[in-house]
Formats: structure tokens, sequence, C-alpha cells
């Protein structure tokens, strides 16, 4: 299989930042899968070796290892052998929303608003501090993470708000709120993107970018927040609907 290149990203980088001092093999795994389910990593891109992935998360080889064969078993990495080979991404997209559903489904209601009001608080915050903070050139930055206009792909669109999302953390300067984003990206951001398969919530997410952006640009962190809290409860909303009618 040929390997398929990928530039960097603040989205990417996270998902390959050292796990800590209780890495296992789960947590690499639930990381990993996270990220291929949420299109952070793509389908047939090639995942750093054995080795290379141990070192970049602060585990043990064998335990980056353990975590690949669980990924393979779910059908989620492939690996082959020989030159050219490794592991490769395979996100099969609709099998993919199906397990996110599951794990909708396994949360109650109170999970859904326990989780949904950190996310917003946390995420509110880092865009009232990148409003404060940014300057023009970062601005630009962020522009340049949007997808294009005419994009409609789901999967296109929940990896370019997750980044979107990490590059904002990282504007308000705080390492302690920037990996904070990436952990609740990984748990629930996800699970509030589902519905990014209705054009009408595409169209919605295109006007949310581009009045977070003008926000940012112009300062005004109170706006900022408030358009990100907006945001989140009402995609809070869906995913409770969603849950009713699953469980």
């Amino acid at each position: 299989m040929a390997a398929v290149r990928r530039r960097s990203t603040r989205a990417r980088t996270a998902v390959f930042a050292p796990i800590g001092d209780l890495g296992r093999a789960v947590r690499v795994e639930q990381r990993l899968a996270q990220a291929i389910r949420s299109g952070i990593l793509e389908d047939g891109e090639r995942l750093p070796s054995e080795s290379e992935l141990a070192a970049m998360l602060g585990v043990a080889t064998v335990t980056a290892r353990e975590a690949l064969v669980s990924l393979r078993a779910q059908g989620l990495v492939t690996t082959t052998r020989g030159r050219g080979g490794g592991s490769f991404v395979t996100r099969p997209v609709g099998a993919a929303d199906e397990m996110l559903e599951r794990r909708v489904a396994a949360m109650t209601r109170v999970d859904i608003a326990d989780h949904g009001i950190h996310y917003a608080t946390v995420l509110s915050g880092c865009a009232e501090l990148a409003a404060e903070r940014a300057n023009v050139e970062e601005v630009e930055d962020l522009r340049e993470i949007l997808p294009d206009p005419g994009t409609t792909d789901a999967t296109t669109l929940r990896a370019a708000d997750t980044e979107l999302h990490l590059a904002v953390a990282a504007l308000s300067h705080s390492a302690h709120l920037a990996r904070e984003v990436m952990r609740l990206e990984m748990e629930l951001g996800a699970l509030l993107r589902l519905g990014l398969r209705d054009p009408d919530r595409q169209a919605e997410l295109r006007e949310h970018h581009a009045a977070l952006l003008a926000a940012i640009a112009a300062h005004d962190g109170n706006e900022a927040r408030a358009l990100v809290r907006r945001r989140v409860r009402r995609l809070l909303g869906e995913l409770a609907e969603l849950h009713a009618r699953i469980r």
C-alpha cells in the first residue's frame, strides 16, 4: 500500500503527544481509535512504526504493539510487511459512525449534560483568551485551517473543526488548557460532530466558523465566548435527541 502523506497539524500533533505515566495499551488504543473515527487520522495514511509510536507517546514498545493489535482487530488499522509496508489507517466511515452512536447509547443524559458543560466552559474560555491575544498572523493561520467553502465531506469538516478548536486552545497560551481541550475533543468532540452528515448542519458550521474568526480578529472576547457556548449548547441538544432515538 502506498503511504499517504499528511500535513502536520495541531490535532495530529496532539494525537501523538506523550500519554504520561499511566500510559497503557488501552489508552494508546483509545486515543488512536478516537483520532481515526474523528477523521484526524485519515484513511490510508501510514502510522509511525511501533518504536516511533512508543517514543512519541512515551510508552514501552510492547505497549504500542499491543495497541496496534487491538486496532487491527477492530478493523481500524491494516499492517503490511516488506518494502513500503507498515501500519495504515483503514477507516470505514459508516462503521465508525455506528460505533460512535453506540458510545452515545451507552451514555446517560446526565453524562451528556455533565460532559457538555465542561466542554463548553473550557472551549469558550479558550476562545475568549484567543480573541484577546491573537495577532493578525495567528488569525490568518486559523483561516488556513478552514475547509474550502464547497466541502461537503463530513469527515473533512469534522477534522477541520477539531483542528480549529485545538488551534484556538493553543492561542490561549495555556499548555494546561490546550491539553484539556485535546482530551475533551478525543472524548466528546467526535460525538458532537455526528450531525455533520446533514447539509444544513454543514452550513451552520461554516457560519459559526466565519463568526468566530471575525470575533477573534476583532479582539471581541465576549462575542467569541458567547458564540462557542451557543454552538455547544445546540450540539448538546442534538446529541440528547440522538440519544433518545437510539437507546
